[in-house]
């Protein structure tokens, strides 16, 4: 952060929040980590005036897509609802690009998919995914998981991200993952289930990395793959149907939109789900995980394929 006043919308949210204390000195470092921190300012705000205000806040500055800055202002409308969906201060644009501000979050990332989670953390997709289902309301420009959008994943994506691992992986591992993928792409359970899958807005890319917790709170972080699509696309790396935290999703979905969730069309969501997290994510199981756990992937891709 740059200049010598902050943003208008940060001074006026500084303001609003801490009983009118205004923005003295600025200082600002990468957060610890994490695969965007290249893009990432964790700004301390320091402050002067104001009813008991703290002598510091902090927030987070981030150089954003378009897409994530225009998906994360829609999600603004369900987030006094939906308190996993964070608050976004203030966005911009300048030389450099998109950037947007949002509170700092404390907390770890969730260990695994397992590991237990607030109850809210599987109550605000309720909200977010009943609000904008049929995707009338959400920016144009979004991403929109579509068989198209599908085709150049796996074929400009996946199969390169791949190759660029051959010498990590054994042969025949690498030939099957590739081989998988592009018969992922042109499969004609793609296009069928495509059509009737109701789409919303979504994350995106909500894997236990991307969860902060912190003791009740949760919230998915990084933004940057918000998208339109099939709504278990936010639940699939965190829970599986049937268990009590997707009870908890179900329940607060009905209780919004006073509708019965259809078990047909849940089922075929999440082998979409499977099918498109398992694919997507292949060329960093092959970077960062064994071949076993490669040809494992591959393998769940491959039943959610004949599933569908």
């Amino acid at each position: 952060m740059t200049g010598p006043e902050p943003h208008p919308e940060l001074s006026a949210w500084v303001a609003r929040t801490t009983g009118g204390a205004r923005v003295v000195r600025r200082t600002a470092r990468p957060p610890a980590g994490g695969s965007v921190s290249g893009l990432v300012e964790a700004v301390t705000l320091h402050l002067s005036g104001g009813r008991d205000a703290p002598g510091t806040v902090r927030v987070v500055r981030k150089r954003a897509s378009a897409h994530e800055a225009a998906g994360l202002e829609t999600a603004q409308a369900v987030r006094q609802r939906a308190p996993a969906v964070p608050e976004l201060i203030a966005r911009g644009e300048d030389a450099d690009g998109t950037w947007l501000i949002t509170p700092y979050l404390p907390g770890a990332p969730m260990p695994d998919r397992g590991t237990a989670a607030p109850d809210r953390l599987f109550v605000s997709p309720a909200h977010l995914h009943a609000r904008f289902r049929g995707a009338e309301r959400v920016p144009a420009g979004l991403p929109r998981v579509d068989p198209r959008w599908w085709r150049e994943l796996c074929r400009q994506w996946v199969v390169p991200g791949l190759e660029r691992q051959r010498a990590k992986l054994p042969g025949d591992t690498l030939a099957r993952a590739v081989e998988t993928a592009g018969r992922a792409a042109l499969h004609p359970g793609v296009r069928r289930t495509s059509e009737r899958l109701p789409r919303t807005l979504l994350h995106g890319d909500v894997h236990p990395g991307n969860v902060l917790v912190d003791g009740r709170r949760a919230r998915p972080i990084d933004w940057d793959s918000c998208r339109v699509g099939p709504a278990l696309l936010d639940l699939a790396n965190l829970v599986a149907p049937g268990s009590r935290s997707f009870g908890v999703h179900r329940q607060a979905w009905e209780h919004i939109t006073g509708k019965t969730l259809d078990i047909g069309t849940t089922e075929l969501g999440r082998r979409w789900a499977e099918l498109q997290t398992c694919v997507q994510y292949l060329p960093w199981t092959a970077g960062n995980r064994t071949a076993a756990e490669v040809e494992a992937a591959v393998g769940r891709a491959e039943r959610a394929l004949d599933g569908l």
